[in-house]
């Protein structure tokens, strides 16, 4: 792998590292929709692993899309964080209409698990989605999509604007990972609502397949839209950071970090986890941070060797 990224062109790289990751994703969210042993994982493996993502997710949302948005926007302070509770906002309003994220649709809720505490925040949030019977399915499907679609365009302007700032292979690395770790389990709810509604095994593959590219069709159509642009590019690329900024936190602080509050009974457990995805974005920033120096110290002895 290093040596195909060395030997590639530096005009290449972006397009070259935004493919892998967009196939990864595509791969993941496959996995996520089709494997049942995913989907019967258990409850406890479940709420550790959301609570990473949503540490993985505050982590990147603070530490990666928002700074980088600040310097697409011109530093602009005020306009970076309008963009950010923008895209906040539209997340919360995304996910009051079609219940995208109740993950407990995909882990079988508490059944099997007595938790001896109160859950019904959440059971109010998966009957929400159930509310539609046989076609429910089609309201989380298009409300992920639209979720994927964002994804897809937030990843790529995040490789767009570290492969400008010379990251390398480590381009858009903060955000891909944030993506890859919640879209097996966005893709997962819309499998276990279709099994639920009774859709063949060849209905839930063809659905489930076609939402495995929506993330990299949301990453090529924002590609195109930039030539639109033109002299804009910078700022289009700064305002798609801070809308994914904002939406990643929204889906934190909404559906993944309340685990952490509500499951008294695994509350050091997901605490735990939730700081190791912390750990992990805050890790992630400064790996990509010592890139960017070693590019940039890189480039000078280049110039001030000619």
């Amino acid at each position: 792998m290093q040596s195909l990224l060395a030997a590639t062109p530096p005009s290449l790289m972006p397009f070259l590292t935004l493919a892998m990751q967009l196939a990864v994703v595509a791969a993941a969210a496959y996995a996520g929709g089709s494997s049942l042993s995913f989907l019967s994982m258990g409850h406890r493996r479940m709420q550790v692993l959301l609570s990473l993502t949503g540490g993985v997710l505050l982590g990147v949302g603070l530490l990666h899309l928002l700074p980088h948005a600040f310097l697409q926007l011109d530093r602009q302070i005020e306009t970076t964080m309008i963009w950010v509770l923008a895209g906040f906002f539209l997340m919360f309003l995304l996910e009051r209409a079609f219940h995208g994220h109740s993950h407990h649709t995909a882990d079988g809720g508490e059944s099997g698990h007595d938790c001896g505490h109160d859950h019904g925040h959440d059971h109010g949030h998966a009957h929400a989605v159930s509310a539609g019977g046989r076609w429910a399915w089609c309201g989380a499907f298009a409300g992920l999509a639209l979720h994927s679609l964002a994804d897809g365009a937030a990843l790529a302007a995040s490789v767009r604007a570290d492969a400008d700032h010379g990251a390398g292979w480590l381009a858009g690395f903060a955000t891909f990972l944030a993506v890859l770790l919640h879209k097996p389990f966005d893709a997962a709810i819309i499998g276990t609502l279709m099994m639920n509604a009774g859709v063949s095994s060849r209905g839930r593959s063809v659905a489930n397949g076609l939402y495995a590219l929506v993330v990299p069709l949301g990453a090529v159509a924002f590609l195109a839209s930039l030539r639109v642009f033109g002299g804009h590019q910078e700022t289009i690329i700064g305002v798609a950071m801070a809308l994914a900024a904002g939406a990643f936190l929204c889906i934190a602080a909404a559906d993944l970090l309340p685990e952490v509050q509500f499951h008294s009974h695994d509350r050091v457990l997901l605490t735990m986890s939730l700081a190791l995805g912390l750990a992990i974005a805050w890790g992630i920033t400064v790996m990509e941070r010592s890139s960017h120096a070693h590019t940039h110290a890189h480039s000078t002895e280049s110039h001030g060797g000619r």
